[in-house]
């Protein structure tokens, strides 16, 4: 099986040239497109995608994880429609769709008592610091290695650390920015910690609870790949937060909406004190939030910590994300184990396909969240726990040249190892199917190029 022709993307190279003249870098985020094939995009509906040069893709970015629907879910639409020609598109003042959305989180989540709406992950994340702070009247915040929580100055430390060294027994991380332009004083305000450790957490907190004000925590990892939490982890950790007066954080980003109805809490039966999420909620708009207990969120309501943001709680938005909420609500006891199955499908024909083919793989995944790992060499995992079990691992250009014989072929995955597959309700058996007969290709081209 030769390696698949790159397909015509002329008006892609032509497009993405313009937008770099007047876009820095010739986008808005960062690691959206992989050096030379990027792909400009024309339209997109249900589980595919297609480019400006008409190219096909079945999707498994969604969006870089909203689309839990798919691509252009024609309820949401009309919901988002009917709201702003027949209401209106922003008030900046309170409005129905607020306390629609707000109960169906009460009624979804088993720790939200009360929300405040913000705009992204970002914005959510940094709130939820800040009332832990606020709340305890400590400083420190603890998060892990390799997760991300957004790319604010307060957060963006040790997300994909390049300096730390990859061997070896695991030594305490320093705070690393992962950025140019971000003063050092934020990472002194961190404290960094292993994944899935619950003695080294233990440790730090019973030492240092005196000025450690929370645990900000992705309760599966889903930025270093996915990571799902070893057996009693969270709950350990649950207990831990709560003997030494220290707030416990999910960053529900990822998980929320995703994993079950409930999200994380929901799904390994664990209340955390203060919770995020954004991403699925709006199934592609931008709408956020984050919530807790009535000791937490009491804070907000008494204005004494500062949040706000002129476009938070927009009716656009908060129209989208109670047609959402309530579609979830309908199907949940059919919509995730249909998301569950359709995953665990797609990866075990993933691995199967690497293997046969003469290559070491592994997948790890929580409901419809999965990546497929490939290894550095024939040592075999059942499971790696954190970022730097993966950094040793994973064999990233395997990843690279597989991920290249796929998009040639008409499947989109992310252009990085480290990130993740989406599944949603748009996807298909047959679209499973194709995309394993695919990955079979693309590991023979792979293979037969590397045997040259």
């Amino acid at each position: 099986m030769s390696a698949a022709p790159k397909p015509n993307m002329t008006k892609s190279v032509e497009m993405f040239s313009r937008c770099k003249k007047s876009i820095a870098g010739g986008e808005s985020s960062y690691a959206r497109l992989r050096s030379g094939i990027e792909l400009c995009l024309d339209h997109t509906a249900g589980s595919r995608m297609w480019d400006v040069d008409g190219n096909e893709y079945i999707d498994y970015c969604l969006g870089f994880g909203p689309l839990i629907f798919g691509h252009n879910p024609q309820d949401i639409i009309k919901a988002v429609v009917d709201q702003i020609t027949t209401k209106g598109y922003h008030f900046s003042f309170p409005h129905e769709l607020d306390h629609k959305v707000g109960e169906a989180m009460q009624r979804l989540i088993p720790g939200v008592d009360k929300i405040r709406f913000t705009c992204s992950g970002t914005e959510s994340t940094m709130a939820a610091m800040r009332l832990a702070r606020a709340y305890t009247g400590k400083e420190k915040i603890i998060k892990f290695e390799g997760a991300y929580h957004g790319w604010s100055d307060v957060h963006l430390y040790s997300v994909h650390p390049s300096l730390i060294q990859a061997s070896g027994r695991y030594n305490a991380p320093n705070a690393m920015a992962d950025s140019t332009g971000i003063p050092k004083a934020f990472g002194e305000s961190l404290i960094i910690q292993p994944f899935n450790d619950i003695k080294i957490i233990e440790q730090t907190i019973r030492q240092r609870q005196h000025e450690i004000a929370g645990v900000l925590i992705e309760p599966a990892m889903a930025n270093c790949g996915i990571v799902p939490p070893r057996d009693g982890y969270l709950q350990e950790l649950r207990a831990l937060t709560e003997k030494y007066g220290v707030a416990l954080i999910f960053d529900e980003v990822m998980t929320g909406f995703r994993i079950a109805a409930g999200g994380a809490q929901e799904y390994w039966g664990v209340t955390p004190d203060i919770c995020t999420y954004a991403k699925a909620i709006g199934a592609g708009f931008p709408v956020a939030c984050f919530g807790g207990t009535d000791e937490f969120m009491d804070v907000e309501a008494r204005n004494e910590v500062y949040h706000g943001g002129t476009y938070t709680a927009s009716p656009l938005t908060l129209a989208a994300a109670d047609a959402v909420l309530q579609r979830i609500e309908r199907d949940k006891d059919t919509m995730y184990p249909e998301l569950t199955r359709l995953s665990e499908k797609l990866a075990d024909g993933l691995v199967a396909a690497a293997r046969d083919n003469g290559f070491n793989a592994i997948w790890q995944g929580v409901g419809p969240l999965l990546q497929i790992f490939f290894g550095k060499d024939d040592s075999k995992v059942d499971r790696l726990y954190n970022y730097r079990e993966i950094l040793n691992w994973v064999d990233e250009e395997l990843y690279s040249e597989w991920h290249q014989e796929m998009q040639y072929r008409g499947v989109y995955l992310f252009p990085s190892q480290y990130e993740r597959l989406f599944m949603s309700t748009a996807h298909t058996d047959q679209d499973i199917e194709d995309t394993i007969a695919i990955a079979q290709e693309s590991f023979k081209a792979v293979a037969e190029q590397r045997a040259k």
